[in-house]
């Protein structure tokens, strides 16, 4: 792990003791995908890229190859940790998902205020 993602992850440590954190991934096709629903409560959410395909995203509406904020890169094989990887904090909307071919795992872990 890159001394950028351990970062990442010890400042996520001083999250409230009243919050919860969720795990879950995410299949993510040709189609526009809604990876993550809007959540008022939600504090940080990190979203990586665990398959073999890019997913190009988009905050807050339907994503395409054309209305897009970022790609997460593809991982260089299934699940080893490699795929690209963003840090969101302070954004409630919904984050959407698509592949320009096949599908994708994208990998969420959302803190949220109790």
């Amino acid at each position: 792990m890159s001394d950028a993602r351990r970062t990442e992850i010890a400042e996520l440590t001083d999250a409230p003791t009243s919050a919860t954190i969720t795990a879950a991934p995410v299949t993510v096709t040709t189609a526009s995908t809604e990876i993550v629903a809007a959540n008022a409560r939600r504090q940080h959410i990190i979203l990586q890229n665990n398959g073999t395909e890019p997913c190009i995203c988009r905050l807050g509406g339907t994503v395409s190859t054309a209305a897009y904020n970022f790609t997460l890169s593809k991982a260089t094989g299934a699940r080893d940790g490699l795929g690209g990887t963003v840090t969101i904090a302070n954004y409630q909307g919904a984050i959407n998902g698509i592949c320009e071919s096949n599908s994708t795992i994208i990998s969420i872990m959302e803190i949220v205020h109790e």
